[in-house]
């Protein structure tokens, strides 16, 4: 196990320095000029085809992969492929100009399906694939695992790891950023039937502070959890904002959030708020039973019972609403609010000028090893070629080039100096913005596509020098939690977790929100974990542990065969 996190961790340090902060271009197979890519969310993996079992094997740049590949840019004396999309809703605007130059671009006409938003747009998809009119092209951003398994059973979906090895750009992409990304979408026979859509950085979030209530207060920048607790005791009884008023907390931000409390979790070894942990012998648990959970979990909730945190954080609030009010001075967060032109952040420095919120290292907690919240190596979302398609490879081809870092930022960003400039210190100036009115109104079609594959590197031309430093900051700072954290390849595996999880995760978010909120006494701990465990959670764990232990053996064969061949 010790060997296997070494490995990892060295395999994730080279990628992270070759791919976060320089171009990744494709040089496997992409055409030079084309739009189209998509920010990534992060995952270590790339890899191609054979990625679980013993005689894993992976080609390192260039083409192993038999036959002659398509240009995808060169197919004009080929017939107009039809290509139909199931795209999220708000990232595909029909008869836009982006639409019109893609289709131009590769000889292809895009028939747009829509999905309804987060609530309906799993039945929406179900329907589709069950219907007669089954779209060439799927994206979900559902935990759709058993609907996956069926499409794949049921041979509803395209085996890509040929192309994969062929056609690069994405594979290349997704293992500079997080070798371990392709592996979660990779069978055990070395099989690909889905690819990652979009994926978060290995980190994503940073501790932020109001430097100007600090310096209201003439106080230091806290590198302690019992530094930050006195931070938090002062933002809120000590009139940092100077205005004469008891109107401020000392912390704030998303409502009903267990990452909002992630300063006082990550100063414990081996727990979590809602995912299984594993320890440097191997040993699985479930994160809300184990014994360093009471501990964080105490100290927050005296925390809030002093009135330091703000009340309406064990409700739902939104994050972004509750960011752009303010009233509080510390948070845990996005590190891309840190970019000028962040809607959220520019909504607070309208409203407070004079205002100055920093982002700054993690706290040292009781374990001594200040660690940031890591993202999943998995995608979040999926996207997946369907037996619908007239020609498999000629869509995956299309798909890559769109994933080569200039033609990605073209998809997402426009032309330059048409729809974006860059400024006097290199930074990115929108003129017509992705997310911006007239992008709609004009129906220009930026962010075309968007989560269809999804940059997260430095194509992503939103994010400014010191978001970019922010990010390699936060990821080099969260790598020893992450190998606490258990993320599973298939968690329909977990037969006992699929019939009791349920009603554990229920019952640990009721009572462990109920701590904090003064409902619930931690002084029950030992009742709560016997509650959980007359719900089946011990027999779920022994599973667990199981299902680890093999994944475990695909994962080592997995790294071993990547670190062997450099």
């Amino acid at each position: 196990m010790k060997h296997l996190k070494k490995a990892l961790c060295l395999v994730l340090a080279l990628a992270l320095c070759v791919g976060l902060f320089s171009a990744c271009g494709g040089d496997g197979g992409s055409s030079s000029a084309a739009p189209g890519s998509s920010q990534t969310e992060s995952k270590q993996d790339g890899s191609s085809s054979e990625a679980a079992g013993d005689d894993a094997s992976e080609p390192e740049g260039g083409d192993t992969a038999s036959g002659d590949k398509i240009d995808p840019t060169a197919c004009g004396d080929m017939e107009t492929m039809k290509v139909s999309v199931a795209n999220l809703s708000g990232y595909s605007q029909d008869g836009s100009m982006m639409q019109k130059h893609l289709e131009e671009k590769y000889n292809i006409d895009i028939d747009l399906i829509v999905l309804p938003g987060w609530t309906d747009g799993p039945t929406k998809l179900n329907t589709l694939m069950a219907s007669d009119d089954m779209p060439s092209l799927i994206w979900w951003g559902w935990a759709n695992d058993k609907e996956y398994q069926q499409w794949k059973d049921a041979g509803l979906l395209v085996e890509v790891s040929e192309y994969y090895n062929k056609y690069t750009n994405m594979r290349d992409y997704y293992n500079s950023m997080n070798p371990m990304t392709l592996f979660y979408d990779t069978e055990d026979d070395g099989k690909m039937y889905r690819m990652p859509a979009s994926c978060a950085e290995p980190a994503c979030e940073s501790l932020y502070i109001r430097q100007d209530w600090l310096d209201n207060l003439d106080m230091e920048v806290p590198t302690t959890i019992e530094e930050l607790n006195e931070v938090l005791r002062a933002f809120t009884e000590d009139d940092p904002d100077k205005n004469g008023k008891d109107d401020t907390y000392g912390l704030g931000g998303a409502g009903r959030d267990w990452r909002s409390f992630w300063p006082w979790l990550q100063g414990y070894d081996y727990t979590h708020y809602d995912r299984f942990v594993v320890d440097d012998q191997g040993k699985v648990g479930y994160g809300p039973a184990m014994d360093n959970t009471k501990l964080w979990l105490g100290e927050v909730a005296e925390l809030y019972k002093k009135g330091y945190i703000k009340p309406n954080m064990t409700t739902a609030t939104d994050r972004e609403q509750e960011m752009a009010n303010g009233g509080f001075g510390v948070t845990y967060t996005w590190c891309t609010w840190t970019n000028k032109d962040d809607a959220v952040m520019k909504a607070f420095y309208d409203a407070h000028p004079n205002a100055k919120w920093v982002a700054i290292d993690m706290v040292k907690g009781a374990n001594g090893d200040p660690q940031d919240d890591p993202s999943t190596s998995a995608a979040w979302s999926k996207f997946a070629i369907t037996s619908a398609c007239s020609d498999p490879e000629r869509l995956f081809a299309i798909w890559d080039d769109m994933a080569e870092r200039d033609n990605y930022i073209e998809r997402i960003y426009g032309f330059e100096g048409e729809h974006y400039t860059f400024d006097e210190d290199g930074e990115y100036s929108p003129i017509i913005h992705p997310d911006g009115e007239e992008n709609t109104t004009q129906n220009i079609g930026l962010n075309f596509f968007y989560p269809i594959f999804y940059r997260t590197d430095d194509a992503q031309l939103s994010k400014t020098k010191p978001t970019l430093a922010l990010f390699e900051k936060v990821i080099e700072t969260s790598r020893a939690r992450a190998d606490q954290l258990v993320e599973w390849q298939n968690v329909t595996e977990l037969t006992e977790w699929q019939d009791v999880g349920t009603d554990i995760t229920d019952e640990a978010g009721r009572y462990m929100w109920g701590v904090i909120a003064g409902e619930e006494s931690i002084d029950d701990w030992d009742k709560y974990v016997d509650t959980l465990k007359g719900l089946g959670l011990e027999s779920a764990v022994a599973q667990a542990q199981e299902v680890y232990d093999a994944q475990n053996a695909k994962v080592k064969a997995y790294m071993d065969n990547k670190v062997n061949q450099g």
